[in-house]
């Protein structure tokens, strides 16, 4: 199962406005038989969200900005519930054909490894600043900048800088 909601609010009138961004979802993976659970479709979570290699089979990646790509779900400890939470405030520094916005954000979540243990308020912090550019025969660029608080496999997570091409966080 998995759910997803997002909203967009502006805070003031006209053009030119600051817009808040709320988002939350959660997913949970079960399975057929509680003593072998599938290696597929797993939930792969931290960093920006971005898909590439990794060492599973068919995994969502999910983004938690201000940790390591994958380090809420490491190698051999798959994802099969989690869980995240998102206020952005954007500002809008140019409009039209190209778009360019600031945003400054908060954002928790976590991961886990067996659904009997998922708790949609356990979360792991942070915060950060970003640029988003959008440009029509380029599609959505931008950068973040991040600050995990929160340790994970006894490592923190601290600052961290995130690339986003071609998708919205």
């Amino acid at each position: 199962w998995k759910f997803k909601s997002k909203t967009y609010t502006a805070l003031s009138g006209g053009q030119k406005c600051f817009v808040l961004v709320s988002r939350i979802e959660w997913g949970l993976l079960g399975s057929y038989n509680s003593y072998k659970k599938s290696p597929f479709e797993t939930y792969y979570m931290g960093g920006d969200g971005m898909s590439g290699y990794s060492s599973g089979y068919a995994e969502e990646t999910i983004g938690l900005r201000g940790y390591e790509n994958g380090s809420l779900t490491p190698w051999g400890a798959e994802g099969y519930a989690y869980t995240r939470m998102a206020l952005e405030l954007r500002y809008p520094f140019m409009l039209g054909n190209t778009t360019i916005y600031g945003l400054g954000f908060v954002e928790g979540g976590n991961a886990w490894t067996d659904t009997r243990k998922f708790n949609p308020l356990q979360l792991k912090r942070s915060a950060g600043l970003g640029v988003r550019i959008y440009l029509p025969m380029v599609g959505l660029m931008g950068i973040d900048w991040a600050y995990g608080f929160d340790k994970v496999y006894g490592t923190k997570g601290g600052s961290q800088f995130h690339f986003i091409l071609g998708q919205e966080f």
